[in-house]
């Protein structure tokens, strides 16, 4: 007989899953998962592109850098079927005769003159991953320049910088662009009750100064009250563990003048306030508001000071320098090619050479380079104002300096006379003396070379699909 306890006994739940749930839960997973699946699978396929695009952008700068060391003559013959091609790139036969490098021309227009248009072709390159991709580099004719140049340069003793004139004519924009980041000091520099019209409209310069940054507002537009001031070249002659290294850099000073706004009166004053373009005060009741008293921001910024921007020269040398070699080089001259910067306000270029190396004897040789795109007679009016500074920060002996401002590049009559300061033993004009003793071995030093202009796009592709693209220009002598 059973016991009345066993009647309290709870019975347990073997029971499992049924095959309905358990296809539920397979189902629900299957929903989540794939999609997961998915966005994991296709972030590694995106970074794998993404990492295969850094590395061909810097196998693409390290062939441009290469390509422009050459004369086209030179590259033409590398360029042939069967010459030596590109140092440091490697090529796989895949399809005989369609491999290697090759190159073709197409004959252009370049003002009264005819010039040839190269496009050059390397197909089948090996990159480190194993991959092949096809480069093509376009050498478009852009324009003939008259610039000064050293005879006989030595790249292993010689320091060259050549200035890019798409610097200069991109100073202006890149100004704009850099004023941005001065967005919250500037609102700062206006009243509480500052207003500007924007297409007829009052609006309040707190809370909305982003609308003064709108180029399509050109009344109020911050951009068009911008002035440029001033330009500093520095170059650094520096000693790195062996060797000799010589840093660039290029920057601009500028600010914000005349800039017109409206300040509003306060509330208990709004009685007072006089209409825009009108002299009566506002009736009793009238809720048309005036625009208030019209004033100006003199100079930004408000203590009197200049912004700063630097332009990016890294990228146009390898390692961020103009020179980098062994000390028993001996690096002997620097040579500035440069082209003046016009439209700055009060301010002068200004080119400022370290020579924290202590290097003795050393030369510099600063020459202003004729600008294609600006015509003779503007250039000349230019030339007739325009004056460089420069300032040798230098402790050794035997520094000389040589230059051309005293001449007219447009062959003017006249200009302004050079400022050179700072440490050093002589300064020698291209057309005169302007200390120590001048001989005929000194002014011969220079001559006047015409030379191509040359715009080069180099795009890396791979079947089909381009995958990196850069710009850049290289000049080419015209040969007598």
């Amino acid at each position: 007989m059973r016991s009345k306890w066993m009647l309290f006994v709870k019975k347990r739940n073997n029971k499992g899953m049924s095959l309905v749930e358990v296809i539920i839960a397979i189902t629900i997973l299957g929903l989540v998962a794939v999609p997961v699946l998915h966005s994991l699978t296709t972030a590694m396929v995106y970074n794998q592109k993404a990492r295969n695009r850094q590395e061909m952008t810097l196998t693409a700068e390290s062939i441009m850098e290469t390509f422009k060391g050459y004369g086209l003559d030179e590259l033409k013959e590398r360029f042939t079927s069967g010459g030596a091609g590109i140092e440091g790139v490697n090529i796989q036969s895949v399809t005989p005769g369609h491999s290697g490098y090759s190159f073709s021309t197409v004959p252009k227009l370049i003002g009264t003159e005819t010039a040839d248009e190269y496009t050059f072709l390397i197909n089948d390159m090996e990159a480190d991953n194993g991959q092949l991709y096809n480069v093509t580099i376009t050498a478009t004719p852009n324009s003939v320049e008259k610039i000064f140049e050293m005879e006989n340069t030595e790249t292993t003793r010689d320091a060259i910088f050549q200035g890019d004139r798409d610097y200069d004519k991109n100073a202006v924009r890149e100004m704009k662009d850099d004023f941005r980041s001065y967005m919250t000091q500037l609102e700062g520099a206006f009243e509480d009750h500052a207003v500007v019209k924007i297409n007829d409209a009052v609006t309040s310069v707190q809370g909305n100064i982003d609308k003064l940054f709108d180029e399509s507002t050109p009344g109020v537009y911050v951009g068009n009250y911008l002035h440029l001031y001033e330009r500093t070249l520095t170059f650094e002659i520096a000693v790195d563990g062996d060797d000799y290294k010589v840093t660039p850099k290029m920057t601009y000073s500028y600010f914000l003048k005349d800039y017109p706004y409206y300040v509003k009166e306060e509330e208990e004053s709004r009685s007072d306030a006089y209409h825009e373009g009108g002299g009566t005060d506002h009736p009793s009741g009238n809720t048309e508001e005036s625009i208030g008293t019209s004033k100006s921001l003199d100079r930004f910024p408000v203590d009197g000071s200049f912004l700063e921007y630097e332009v990016d020269l890294t990228s146009a040398y390898s390692d961020g320098y103009i020179y980098k070699n062994k000390q028993e080089a001996g690096l002997n001259r620097l040579m500035v090619y440069y082209y003046p910067q016009y439209n700055l306000e009060a301010g002068h270029d200004k080119i400022v050479v370290k020579n924290a190396a202590g290097i003795t004897d050393f030369q510099c040789y600063i020459l202003k380079q004729r600008a294609a795109d600006i015509n003779d007679s503007t250039t000349k009016i230019k030339e007739n104002s325009y004056q460089g500074d420069v300032y040798i920060d230098n402790s050794a002996s035997g520094f000389e300096v040589f230059h051309n401002f005293d001449d007219n590049i447009a062959d003017g009559s006249s200009t302004t006379a050079p400022s050179i300061s700072g440490t050093y033993d002589k300064a020698y004009s291209y057309t005169k003396l302007v200390s120590g003793t001048t001989t005929p071995e000194l002014v011969a030093k220079y001559e006047e070379a015409e030379v191509l202009s040359y715009k080069i796009e180099l795009k890396v592709e791979q079947n089909g699909r381009e995958i990196t693209k850069l710009e850049s220009t290289m000049n080419e002598k015209i040969k007598d």
